[in-house]
């Protein structure tokens, strides 16, 4: 009669492999816990509020550094695009581990100064020919 092969390596090599693996298991966990992996969703807030919020931390008028310095310390992130005068703000990471997409582009000067801030994209929709008259109608 035939047995099954049993396992004749060391045990002590074993219950170090499977050690090891509970280890790693128990360091991605931990990982993942600390660093939240947490949905980037877009922020609750419209433009002009996004604007508001940024401009209590970086007034108009502050300079370019200072102004990236301070919005890196206040966990918004982003970065100058095809023209070093304009500063996309990307992400927005709160206290309580919300994670915001932010629509807010600032604009500094020539002097390197915060001068105004705007939408970083285009608000798009489609109407019909029917809505845009109707809607230049109202405007005029």
């Amino acid at each position: 009669m035939t047995h099954p092969k049993r396992f004749k390596g060391k045990p002590l090599r074993s219950a170090s492999f499977l050690m090891s693996c509970a280890l790693g298991l128990l360091a991605i966990w931990i990982a993942v816990g600390c660093t939240g992996l947490r949905q980037v969703v877009p922020a609750p807030l419209v433009f002009e509020e996004q604007s508001k919020e940024i401009l209590a931390i970086v007034p108009l008028g502050t300079p370019k550094e200072e102004a990236v310095r301070k919005l890196t310390e206040a966990g918004i992130s982003g970065e100058f695009a095809s023209s070093p005068s304009i500063y996309y703000c990307d992400l927005w990471e709160r206290e309580n581990g919300n994670r915001w997409h932010m629509n807010v582009a600032l604009l500094f000067n020539e002097q390197g100064e915060l001068y105004k801030t705007r939408p970083a994209q285009a608000d798009v929709s489609w109407q019909s020919a029917a809505e845009a008259a109707e809607t230049k109608q109202a405007a005029e």
